[in-house]
C-alpha cells in the first residue's frame, strides 16, 4: 500500500509541474517565435521608410513629444533628420525622442533580448528597457529584417518616459506601409 501511495504521490508531483505553485504564474506578454507573423502581425515596411516621416508633426504634438510652444522657441515640431537611420525631436520642456531603424537579420530575437519586459503592441514584438522614470529605451520589431528603438527622455511627464515610448510605437505602426 506504501509503494503504491508513494508511485501516486511522484507521478501527481510531476503531472503539476514539480508542484511549483500551479495557477499562480502569469503568462509572458508577448508570444515567443522569431518572426513578425508569430506575433500576428504583417511585416511593414520599414527599411524603406524614412524615420522622419514615421512621425507627423501634429502626431508629435498630439503625444506631448513636443509643445506648440516648442516652435516659438527654436525646437521645430517636426523631426530632424540627424542621419539617414535617425530622426530626432526636441522640446523646449524638456523632452527628446529619438527614433532609429536598425536592420537586423534577427530583429525579433534582438527586440526581445534588448529589453527588460517584454510585450506586444498591434501584433508586433516589443522590449522595454527604463533606464529611471525620466529616461527609456522602446523596441519595436515590425519587420523580421528591421527594428525601431524609440530613446526617450521625459523630464516634464507624470506618466514616466516608457509609457510615451510606448504611445509613440503605437502612432509609428500605423504611419508605415506593410511591405
Amino acid at each position: 500500500m506504501r509503494g503504491r501511495l508513494w508511485v501516486s504521490l511522484v507521478a501527481l508531483t510531476l503531472l503539476t509541474g514539480c508542484g511549483g505553485g500551479g495557477g499562480d504564474q502569469s503568462p509572458s506578454t508577448a508570444s515567443s517565435g522569431d518572426s513578425v507573423a508569430d506575433f500576428g502581425g504583417k511585416p511593414l515596411a520599414v527599411g524603406t521608410t524614412k524615420p522622419c516621416s514615421m512621425l507627423t508633426a501634429q502626431q508629435a504634438g498630439d503625444l506631448g513629444l513636443v509643445s506648440a510652444r516648442s516652435d516659438a522657441s527654436g525646437f521645430p515640431r517636426e523631426g530632424r533628420p540627424q542621419t539617414p537611420t535617425t530622426c530626432y525631436w526636441a522640446d523646449s520642456q524638456g523632452t527628446t525622442f529619438d527614433l532609429q531603424v536598425h536592420k537586423a537579420s534577427d530583429a525579433v530575437r534582438t527586440v526581445l533580448r534588448e529589453g527588460e519586459k517584454d510585450g506586444k503592441i498591434k501584433g508586433y514584438p516589443t522590449g522595454e528597457l527604463e533606464i529611471n522614470t525620466k529616461s527609456c529605451r522602446y523596441y519595436l520589431a515590425p519587420a523580421d529584417d528591421h527594428y525601431l528603438v524609440f530613446q526617450i527622455v521625459a523630464n516634464n511627464k507624470p506618466e514616466g518616459a516608457c509609457a510615451l515610448g510606448r504611445k509613440a510605437a503605437e502612432v509609428v505602426l500605423g504611419n508605415i506601409p506593410v511591405s
